[in-house]
């Protein structure tokens, strides 16, 4: 039988024993293949990722003339794609292309969760 830590101190204390103040919860113990399928499906291990994709289509996405001078990073946010550019010149033109990349990138299956774009120089 499990009683709760207030009263498992009480009872070391009458036994003359240490009590246990430590922060941890007691927890039940979950099966291992329970515990790794809620990881698979939360960090969704061994399905693609929009980065992914973005980043195979990203010469059609971008343009020959900006693709080899820019990189997709990463997605913040669940929806804003952070791209990396060579040049503040750059930056500034594909700004001015903003739209026409983000309707390139909402034909991507699953590229419709990029809302936003974030250019950043260096």
């Amino acid at each position: 039988m499990e009683y709760s830590r207030r009263t498992n101190n009480i009872i070391a204390s009458l036994r003359g024993l240490p009590q246990d103040h430590s922060i941890a919860k007691l927890r039940p113990a979950f099966s291992l293949g329970n515990l790794i399928e809620v990881l698979e499906e939360r960090y969704k291990i061994g399905q693609s990722k929009v980065e992914d994709l973005i980043a195979q289509h990203w010469n059609e996405i971008a343009g020959q003339h900006a693709a080899h001078r820019s990189s997709p990073q990463r997605v913040v946010g669940n929806s804003i794609l952070l791209i990396q550019v060579s040049s503040p010149v750059l930056r500034q033109e594909m700004q001015f292309k903003q739209q026409q990349i983000l309707d390139r990138i909402h034909k991507l299956p699953g590229g419709g969760v990029i809302k936003a774009l974030n250019f950043r120089a260096g």
